[in-house]
C-alpha cells in the first residue's frame, strides 16, 4: 500500500481531463487495456525469444545478440504502448492503484526491468558473450522481472 501523503496526487489524477474520460466512456477502459495486453505480450514475446536463446533453444539460425538487435524496435514500440495505454488506465482508476498492493510492485517492477534492459542486458547479452554465464543471468533476470510486471498487473484489481 502506498504513502497516505499520495493519495491528493492520486485523487488528482482521477480528476483529470484523462480519468474523468476514461472512466465515463463506455468503450474506452476496455480498448485501451486491449492495446495494453497486446503490447505486453509483444514484450514478453521478444523477451523470450532473445533471452531462451541465450541458453541455446530456438532456432539456431541468428545468435542472442542478433536476436536481440533485431526485436529491440518491436520491445521498443512495446513499452511504448505499454506506458502509454498504462497511463489512462491508472488515471481512471486512480483509488484501485491506491489501495493495491500490487500497483507500487508494479510499478517498481517496470523501472528495474528498463534500467535492466538496457544496462545488464545490454551489456551482458547484446554487446557481451551471449552464451556466457553473465549472459544467461541476465536472461533469467529479464525474463522473471518482466513476467512478474503481467502478475503485479493483474492483481491490481484484487490484491
Amino acid at each position: 500500500m502506498l504513502s497516505e501523503s499520495l493519495r491528493p496526487y492520486f485523487e488528482w489524477c482521477g480528476n483529470t481531463w484523462l480519468g474523468t474520460a476514461v472512466r465515463n466512456t463506455t468503450w474506452a477502459f476496455p480498448a485501451i487495456e486491449t492495446f495494453h495486453l497486446l503490447a505486453l505480450a509483444v514484450l514478453l514475446g521478444t523477451v523470450l525469444i532473445v533471452n531462451l536463446r541465450v541458453f541455446g533453444l530456438g532456432r539456431q539460425y541468428a545468435p542472442a545478440a542478433q536476436l536481440a538487435r533485431q526485436f529491440e524496435p518491436w520491445l521498443l514500440a512495446s513499452l511504448g504502448v505499454l506506458i502509454a495505454s498504462g497511463i489512462p488506465m491508472a488515471f481512471s482508476e486512480p483509488s484501485k492503484c491506491f489501495e493495491s498492493v500490487s500497483f507500487p510492485i508494479k510499478m517498481g517492477l517496470i523501472v528495474l526491468g528498463i534500467v535492466s534492459q538496457f544496462t545488464i542486458q545490454r551489456r551482458w547479452v547484446i554487446n557481451g558473450d551471449a552464451g556466457g554465464g553473465k549472459a544467461k543471468l541476465a536472461a533469467v533476470l529479464s525474463i522473471v522481472i518482466w513476467t512478474l510486471v503481467g502478475a503485479a498487473g493483474k492483481g491490481i484489481p484484487y490484491v
